[in-house]
């Protein structure tokens, strides 16, 4: 199910016009071994199977044009996927940990509570 999600969702990303043109700009890597270290990422957050080894928050703080913005088009997209995919209950649960790695992602890379407006 991990596999089947992560690939409808990343097939997502690659044709949205905000997204698609991020993600082809950052991702280094081949796209069938970032989507393969994908689901080691989201085998880890839903199994605990520990099978990520990597720095997302830094990876992510790299993208020169991300916008804060671009989360919400990603968790609407990762909804979408998910409960397209997915059982509900099981789609429920992918949809509320994505929902707290957007927010930990957006606040990290983001919040600047001292910043001058």
């Amino acid at each position: 199910m991990i596999r089947r999600l992560v690939h409808a969702f990343y097939g997502k990303v690659r044709e949205d016009p905000r997204l698609g043109p991020l993600f082809a700009q950052s991702i280094s890597q081949p796209w069938p071994e970032h989507l393969d270290k994908m689901c080691d990422f989201w085998s880890s957050i839903m199994l605990k199977t520990a099978r990520f080894k990597g720095r997302p928050m830094a990876t992510h703080a790299k993208i020169t044009n991300l916008a804060e913005s671009d989360f919400a088009i990603w968790l609407q997209l990762f909804e979408e996927t998910a409960y397209a995919e997915c059982p509900p209950a099981c789609a429920a649960i992918f949809v509320e940990k994505a929902s707290m790695i957007a927010e930990s992602f957006r606040l990290g890379l983001f919040y600047r509570p001292n910043a001058i407006h």
